[in-house]
C-alpha cells in the first residue's frame, strides 16, 4: 500500500473513532463544551498557519461571507450538535449516520451549481434515505451513556451532517480560490472565534479534576486528531493519489465507528443496524 493511501485509511480511521470519542469524553464533560474545545483549541494550535495564511484571506464581501458560511457550518454548528446529538443517542447510530454525508453534500452541491443529478443518483439518495429511516426506527441501549438511542439524538446527528455538508460544500469553494490549508485555517478560526465568548468561560468555571485519564485522552483526540491530523492526512492523500483513489475508503469510517461501539464500548450490534448501514452505504457508492 502506498505512503498516500495508508495515510487516507489512516484519517479515515481517525474519523470513524469521532463519535466514540465524543461519547467517552461526554461521560463528565458537558457535550457544548466538547464541540467548542474541538475548535477553540484547535484554532490556537492553528495559530501560526494562521498568521502564515493571512495574505490569503478573501478579498472581496462574496467570498468572505461564503468563508464565515463554511467556518460556522463545520467548524460550529457541526462539531456542536454531534457532541449534544452522540450522548443522546449510541454511538452505532452516530456513526451510521455519519456515513450519509456524501448525499447532503451532493444535493446541496446540485443545488448551488443549479446542476441537478442523473436518476441513479436520486434512487441512490433514496435508498441511503431509507436506511435513515429504519435505523430511527431501531432502538437499543447505548451503554455508554445509560440512555437508549432517542429519534431526537438521531435527528441531532443528521442535523449536525446537513451542517458539516455547507461546510464542505463552502469550504471547497473556499479552498479552489485560497488553497486547501489556507482554506481549512481560517475555517477553523471563524469556528473557534465563534466559540470563544462562550466556551472560555465555560471552561474556566469547569471542574477538570473530575473527569479522568480516559477522558481528557479522548478531549484531546477530537482536538487534535479528528480536527487537525485527519485533515492534513486527507489533504496529503489527495494531493499525492487523487480522489478517485482515496476517496473509497470514506465507506470505512462507519465501520470503524461501529467496530469501536462493538468492541470497546459494549454497544449491541443489531441486525436492523446492519441492514440501515448497509442501505445507507450502498445508496451513497
Amino acid at each position: 500500500m502506498s505512503v498516500a493511501l495508508t495515510a487516507a485509511l489512516a484519517a479515515v480511521t481517525i474519523w470513524g473513532a469521532s463519535a466514540a470519542a465524543t461519547a467517552v469524553a461526554g461521560r463528565t464533560i458537558p457535550p457544548d463544551l466538547i464541540g467548542g474545545l474541538r475548535s477553540l483549541l484547535a484554532g490556537i494550535v492553528l495559530l501560526p498557519l494562521l498568521l502564515r495564511f493571512r495574505d490569503h484571506f478573501p478579498q472581496t464581501w462574496p467570498e468572505r461571507v461564503e468563508l464565515l458560511v463554511g467556518g460556522l457550518s463545520g467548524f460550529m454548528a457541526y462539531p456542536l450538535l454531534l457532541s449534544i446529538g452522540v450522548l443522546k443517542t449510541s454511538v452505532t447510530h452516530a456513526s451510521v449516520i455519519l456515513a450519509s454525508a456524501p448525499i447532503f453534500t451532493g444535493l446541496l452541491s446540485f443545488l448551488i451549481t443549479n446542476r441537478w443529478p442523473r436518476a441513479l443518483w436520486w434512487a441512490g439518495s433514496v435508498v441511503s434515505l431509507s436506511g435513515i429511516i429504519l435505523l430511527m426506527n431501531a432502538r437499543g441501549p447505548a451503554t455508554t451513556t445509560g440512555v437508549s438511542a432517542t429519534p431526537l439524538g438521531d435527528g441531532l446527528v443528521i442535523l449536525s451532517v446537513l451542517f458539516a455538508s455547507v461546510g464542505y460544500v463552502y469550504g471547497g469553494r473556499s479552498s479552489s480560490r485560497m488553497g486547501q490549508w489556507p482554506a481549512t485555517t481560517w475555517s477553523i478560526a471563524v469556528g473557534a472565534l465563534a466559540f470563544a465568548p462562550f466556551t472560555i468561560p465555560q471552561a474556566l468555571a469547569f471542574d477538570w479534576s473530575t473527569p479522568d485519564t480516559l477522558e481528557l485522552s479522548a478531549l484531546v483526540f477530537l482536538v487534535l486528531f479528528v480536527t487537525i491530523v485527519g485533515y492534513a492526512l486527507w489533504f496529503f492523500a489527495l494531493g499525492e493519489a487523487g480522489a478517485t483513489a482515496v476517496a473509497p475508503l470514506q465507506f470505512l469510517q462507519p465501520v470503524v465507528g461501529i467496530a469501536i461501539a462493538v468492541s470497546f464500548l459494549g454497544e449491541a450490534l443489531s441486525l436492523n443496524i446492519l441492514i440501515s448501514a448497509g442501505l445507507i452505504i450502498f445508496g451513497v457508492w
